[in-house]
């Protein structure tokens, strides 16, 4: 057992913490995605979720609705990806990010190679087609795409042992200092390194990336 822990540790991990609610982590989905299949087989990932606005209750006001607004036609410029505006004309909306992000750590103990699948899918859902992700059953809409029974995810995603889980990945985002979303962070051994915080293009990402391996662990093969 010593020995298996010992090879895991010898393994590199990208951990990426992120929040399906979160605009940038939106326009950041195509780059973390191709990020992950180019590195595949040099580190293990791990996605976390970060928290941006769990257990919100109270509705969203005209200012922050204008606010949001203006991140959105800021990521919608940079990134180049979709959103639906008539999100904007909902009232009453309760901006509350922690059942999106417990149905991805749902999916991540249902189906965990479809996880980050799963946030791509809340975050297409939630931004390109105004679709409510605070809403379980929307939630377990998605989650049917991936060959999960509705009935099934929902039962599991009302558990206690899922809201548990949840609150744990914000718990281990406040423990990295992730105080923005999206943020990339390397985990060598014991060691934890921040590699980028907010957007940045993927061959921007590629090649800071590869010079972060090649400084902490340069026995590792690069992307």
């Amino acid at each position: 057992m010593e020995k298996q822990k010992q090879d895991l540790l010898d393994v590199l991990h990208l951990i990426y913490v992120m929040d399906p609610m979160c605009s940038w982590c939106y326009g950041f989905a195509p780059v973390i995605k191709r990020a992950v299949k180019e590195q595949e087989g040099t580190m293990q990932f791990k996605l976390v979720m970060g928290g941006l606005r769990p257990g919100t209750e109270q509705p969203l006001q005209e200012d922050m609705k204008q606010s949001i607004k203006q991140h959105w036609q800021d990521v919608e410029k940079v990134t180049e990806q979709p959103f639906d505006y008539s999100f904007f004309e909902r009232d009453n909306f309760v901006y509350d990010t922690e059942p999106a992000c417990r149905a991805v750590v749902t999916m991540r103990y249902m189906h965990p190679e479809k996880e980050l699948a799963m946030a791509a899918a809340i975050q297409t859902a939630f931004y390109a087609k105004n679709n409510d992700v605070t809403k379980p059953g929307v939630l377990a809409s998605i989650a049917s795409q991936f060959g999960i029974a509705e009935e099934d995810f929902l039962e599991k995603f009302d558990s206690d042992e899922l809201k548990e889980k949840t609150k744990q990945d914000f718990v281990i985002a406040r423990h990295l200092q992730a105080t923005a979303f999206p943020s990339l962070y390397i985990l060598n051994g014991t060691n934890v390194h921040l590699v980028n915080r907010g957007y940045r293009p993927y061959d921007g990402l590629a090649a800071h990336l590869q010079r972060v391996i090649k400084e902490i662990a340069p026995d590792q093969t690069p992307l």
